[in-house]
């Protein structure tokens, strides 16, 4: 039997092109991809969301799926040696390139319809008086003999229009021989979305305000019915498209092809990437997973996730050839990357922006820790028991801010999604390898032994090679609002590897 969510598509495919040979030093090649993608009828439609209306009068059918697609991939490329005698190559090309199907994406829409499960999304005391407390009957769980839809939903919807994810991709490069047998390259490469994965949350009720002081950010109703459109629909996310985003790079390479039993290169690439936000695979998750200053259906285009600044990449190689007709040979080959990855976003801990999403919200730093409110903070420690005054907070806030390269430049402004940036990692591989063969039956029967040493430096040294990670990101945590809507925060607090508690100074 066919699994409940059922999800089928089909592609066809139709590509030409053709190599034009300008010149003797030039050649130029052109090609056109054109794909129809459709999708099968295997959505089931909830008669319920279907009578509903969502934000700005949206209707929505969990039973359609979306459009047929077509898709139109132009392209170009040419190679030019500038001399003719491989000296010297000037190489690139444009073009459009769609990517993998996504097609967990679009299959969040056939399982999350209210059809097939329900979901329950309730907090304070609703829990308790709409009965969604622990039972101990596992028989209350049992499906009834006769089924009937849920009175609560989680939703997933695909847009009509949406079609798979294309980049317009554009790359120039230089290969140039140099002395001594070393060749060089200079590469640049700029991509911009056309058809990127994006999110929004029809169901998100408007804002009812905003707050008072330096941080005048929206402000939502802090209550399941407040946020909410239709009261018993906890999400209603909707998978489209957006043509914003892109991103660019640099790269330098020097390369030694093999020669004489040694070779090697080294390159180091400057990038940026920026987007909306960066999709994960389930609708609601990449929704919430999203950083924001206005709420998460008003995002501002930020460093993504995936964004490496800076990578040095280098290998170098050594191989002896020995025995009867070089048949053995012993290799060692030392890798190296060095990079900069893994953005983090300084956001808020807890609800602070009231959209019932906790930790989305990006941190406002203030020009003096004391355009900010506190309370009072209680930190234990065994039998002790510390009380942080709000001056106590500001002050510690205002100094942890200065030591941060970062934040210390963020004065009056907003922390940026991603904006937080973990220091170089540099990292060595070893590996070695023997090769040797045996004669059977008049038969060479070659083997190879390999080991390899991954963080090398590390085996050496612990204290090389060690990736640092951040702890806490939400060095902020809301507590509370006013009845003039001023934000009071609470300063986090660490604990270290003896168990004792202190404030983030």
């Amino acid at each position: 039997a066919e699994p409940m969510q059922v999800f089928k598509s089909n592609k066809l495919d139709l590509y030409t092109q053709d190599e034009i040979k300008v010149s003797d030093n030039l050649k130029v090649t052109v090609g056109l991809r054109a794909s129809a993608v459709w999708f099968a009828d295997t959505a089931l439609e909830n008669t319920a969301v279907t009578a509903m209306t969502f934000a700005n009068g949206e209707k929505f059918n969990t039973g359609e799926m979306p459009d047929t697609q077509y898709l139109f991939e132009p392209r170009v490329g040419f190679n030019l040696d500038l001399n003719g005698d491989a000296t010297t190559q000037i190489r690139g090309g444009s073009g459009i390139f769609t990517g993998r199907a996504p097609s967990v994406f679009l299959s969040n829409s056939i399982g999350n319809n209210g059809v097939l499960t329900g979901f329950v999304d309730v907090s304070g005391s609703a829990l308790t008086t709409g009965g969604y407390g622990f039972t101990a009957n596992p028989n209350d769980y049992f499906i009834p003999e006769t089924p009937t839809l849920p009175s609560t939903f989680d939703l997933a919807f695909t847009d009509k229009k949406f079609k798979y994810p294309q980049v317009w991709k554009t790359n120039i490069a230089v290969d140039q021989k140099l002395p001594f047998g070393f060749i060089g390259t200079l590469e640049g490469i700029f991509q911009r979305n056309i058809n990127a994965i994006d999110y929004y949350n029809a169901n998100l009720d408007e804002a009812v305000g905003t707050f008072s002081g330096p941080d005048a950010r929206p402000r939502y109703a802090r209550t399941d019915a407040g946020v909410r459109v239709n009261d018993n629909v906890s999400n209603g996310i909707v998978l489209t498209n957006t043509d914003k985003g892109y991103f660019y790079s640099s790269t330098i390479k020097l390369e030694y092809p093999y020669k004489k039993g040694l070779w090697g290169s080294f390159s180091y690439t400057y990038s940026s990437a920026y987007d909306f936000l960066s999709a994960g695979s389930i609708a609601s998750g990449s929704w919430t997973g999203a950083r924001s200053v206005n709420g998460n259906n008003d995002l501002d285009l930020s460093i993504s996730n995936n964004n490496t600044p800076h990578r040095l990449v280098g290998v170098i190689g050594y191989k002896i050839q020995y025995g009867k007709d070089l048949g053995a040979a012993t290799s060692i080959n030392l890798g190296y990357i060095g990079e900069q990855a893994s953005p983090f976003s300084y956001s808020y801990g807890s609800d602070m922006n009231g959209d019932k999403i906790n930790g989305n919200d990006l941190i406002y730093v203030p020009n003096s820790a004391s355009e900010i409110r506190f309370q009072s903070l209680s930190v234990t420690n065994g039998s002790v028991v510390t009380v942080y005054t709000e001056a106590q907070q500001q002050a510690a806030y205002d100094a942890y801010i200065n030591q941060d390269k970062y934040l210390s430049t963020r004065r009056g402004q907003y922390a940026e999604r991603n904006g937080g940036i973990l220091p170089m990692l540099h990292r060595l591989d070893l590996s070695a390898t023997q090769d040797f063969y045996i004669t059977i039956a008049g038969k060479k029967n070659s083997f190879q032994f390999r080991a390899d040493i991954l963080n090398f430096t590390n085996f050496i040294n612990r204290d090389w090679g060690v990736t640092q990670r951040v702890t806490n990101a939400n060095v902020l945590n809301y507590r509370t609002t006013d009845v003039n809507n001023v934000p009071f925060y609470q300063l986090a607090t660490q604990t270290d590897a003896s168990g004792t508690k202190f404030l983030i100074k």
